[in-house]
């Protein structure tokens, strides 16, 4: 039976507001032009994602009340008028502090609200087909910095730096307005009450934090040093590129096809499968091994995190229902902050490759426990 209006409502208004915002994470592309336009500290650029992602993240703890009292579209009206004001500050700025607001305060906020309504948004669709619906809205998010990777290289040396932001601001507010007019009004339509009020045990709220952090951290790990990995491996130049390029593909792939097949197989039979697959890419990448093998195992990596990416948000939705999902996802969510956090200075223990990296794939060990104990806990 082919989904219904509202449904279909739900799904496109979380696609398009994460196909937006997720553009953050092409912020690489333009830091170097932006920090010495604007009389940055050269090495700021890090630093300033770093913001974005801290406040992206402390941002999403607030979702939920968010929607209880204001509804998504109002939520993401802010998150429109809040994109658009802090890249158009960025492009506009003169002083040092433009990228620190605009992009890290501002723009991080701006994820922070409409990646939280997304994905709240994903869970309200009835179960059989949530996951199919969190695998889309959170592939979204990964697809927008790759179309953004594949027109920016070609439009930014003619328009300059100033005048490319200056658009991204206006298409990126456009598109989370045109989310927002799709989203439901009112605060009851985003935070419905069934389910909502029962309490979530700290056990199953633990397990799913676990899940989380551990399933996304050796990704994470890979995606901090992919290039110097594939070196280490004996790749050369033109390999390690088409070696970041299918890490960053798998991560896509992963997320939309992940979710689509545990509909079918069932959440947590799907999470055990991404870790397995992790763990096994892990393994094949710690030992002396052909390019084919190191390809394939980077392209492993990548689907495994987006797999956890997606199947983690629908994994919540369906044991504490889509009343309480937005406040419980908000506490989840910070499992992939404190990932982030770690992963980099994993990855500059684990760059020279070799027996080290299984070190990356220890985070596996508690997430895989975790699976086993949510497959032992009744659904809320």
């Amino acid at each position: 039976m082919a989904p219904g209006p509202a449904t279909v409502r739900l799904v496109a208004s979380g696609t398009v507001a994460n196909l937006a915002v997720g553009t953050l994470f092409a912020w690489s592309l333009v830091a170097p032009l932006v920090v010495a336009g604007t009389g940055a500290p050269a090495d700021s650029g890090p630093a300033v994602f770093a913001l974005a992602l801290a406040v992206f993240t402390v941002v999403q703890l607030g979702v939920g009340r968010g929607l209880a009292r204001f509804g998504p579209r109002r939520l993401l009206a802010a998150a429109a008028l809040a994109a658009g004001a802090g890249l158009g500050l960025t492009a506009g700025g003169q002083g040092p502090a433009a990228p620190w607001l605009g992009v890290g305060l501002l723009f991080g906020a701006a994820n922070g609200l409409a990646y939280g309504v997304a994905v709240s948004l994903a869970a309200r669709v009835p179960e059989g087909r949530r996951g199919a619906a969190s695998g889309l809205v959170v592939g979204a998010y990964a697809a927008g910095p790759v179309v953004l990777g594949l027109v920016a290289p070609r439009v930014l040396p003619g328009t300059g730096w100033r005048t490319g932001l200056a658009v991204l601001a206006v298409l990126v507010a456009g598109l989370v307005g045109l989310a927002a007019a799709l989203a439901p009004g009112g605060p009851a339509a985003g935070h419905p009450p069934a389910r909502g009020r029962t309490p979530v045990p700290r056990g199953t709220l633990a397990a799913l934090w676990t899940v989380f952090a551990g399933g996304a951290a050796p990704g994470l790990v890979v995606f901090a040093t992919a290039a110097p990995l594939a070196s280490a491996a004996g790749l050369g130049a033109a390999a390690a590129g088409a070696a970041v390029s299918l890490l960053a593909a798998g991560n896509l792939a992963g997320r939309l096809a992940a979710g689509w097949w545990s509909d079918r197989v069932g959440r947590l039979p799907a999470l055990a499968t991404a870790l397995a697959a992790s763990a096994v890419a892990f393994a094949a990448l710690a030992w002396p091994v052909g390019p084919v093998v190191v390809l394939t195992g980077f392209l492993v990596v990548g689907t495994a995190y987006g797999a956890v990416s997606a199947l983690v948000p629908a994994a919540t939705a369906d044991r504490v229902g889509p009343g309480a999902f937005p406040s419980v996802y908000g506490r989840v969510f910070t499992a992939w902050g404190v990932a982030g956090l770690v992963a980099p200075f994993l990855a500059g223990e684990l760059a020279g490759g070799g027996s080290r990296l299984l070190l990356g794939a220890t985070p596996l060990v508690p997430a895989a426990i975790a699976v086993l104990v949510l497959s032992r806990r009744p659904v809320v």
